[in-house]
């Protein structure tokens, strides 16, 4: 599969990284959704099909770790990258407290060229 095959829904309140998501992932060929908290990650989830979801920790209506019982309930094969200013967290975090689809986790800033190639592994896009 490529790129295109693949819409990847990205949670992030900071509006400049949001459009530097959408920028770089669209140019990669990517479709998206770009949202600004988990509120409306969990709507779209609801109304779309997603491959990947990229998501912040901490955002204005809740933190992720609040709707991450959610997604593991109503979403459980949802692959889930966490890019985050959270420190203290990592992956052990995350597994211990049954998030298992949690396939990755960025401390910010992030390049996107850290990030393409995760991103790339996870969907298992073809080259």
């Amino acid at each position: 599969m490529k790129q295109s095959d693949f819409t990847i829904l990205v949670a992030e309140d900071d509006l400049g990284l949001l459009k530097v998501y959408e920028k770089s992932l669209s140019a990669e060929g990517y479709r998206l959704i770009l949202v600004k908290s988990c509120e409306r990650v969990l709507a779209e989830l609801y109304e779309k099909e997603t491959s990947l979801l990229i998501t912040d920790l901490k955002m204005a209506d809740m933190e992720g770790f609040e709707m991450f019982p959610l997604l593991v309930r109503n979403h459980p094969k949802l692959p889930v990258i966490v890019v985050s200013g959270t420190y203290g967290e990592k992956m052990e975090d995350f597994h211990q407290k049954g998030f298992v689809n949690v396939k990755a986790f960025f401390q910010k800033p992030l390049s996107m060229d850290v990030l393409k190639p995760k991103i790339r592994e996870v969907l298992k896009v073809e080259d």
